[in-house]
């Protein structure tokens, strides 16, 4: 666990995160159902992310998320939700020619004690 935070913007196209909620539900044959929300932490949240910049930018990312190596969560300031902990997995680099390069990854929410 880091707490060095992730300090570059995001591309605003396609600018956007999903939610999803850790329940348990059990359905019973009358129709009736019964649901309860699991965890003290139980939603999680996941944002992808885009970033089109030069060479020198794109590699200051690339340094960062190798550093963590996909294991190591680190600090990142979610558009809405303020800061959240997040790790990074895989990503992708493209060059889109004229010296400009665009990076891809996901940021997934992670919680510790």
């Amino acid at each position: 666990m880091s707490n060095l935070i992730f300090t570059w913007d995001n591309d605003l196209a396609g600018n956007s995160g999903t939610h999803q909620f850790n329940t348990l539900n059990s359905k019973f044959g009358d129709g009736y159902e019964q649901n309860i929300s699991v965890g003290i932490n139980n939603r999680k949240g996941t944002w992808p992310i885009t970033k089109t910049a030069s060479k020198t930018v794109i590699q200051a990312i690339k340094q960062f998320l190798d550093s963590h190596k996909a294991t190591d969560s680190f600090l990142w300031e979610s558009p809405l939700d303020g800061q959240v902990r997040v790790k990074a997995g895989e990503y992708q680099i493209e060059n889109r020619g004229s010296g400009l390069y665009r990076l891809t990854t996901t940021f997934t929410q992670v919680f510790y004690p």
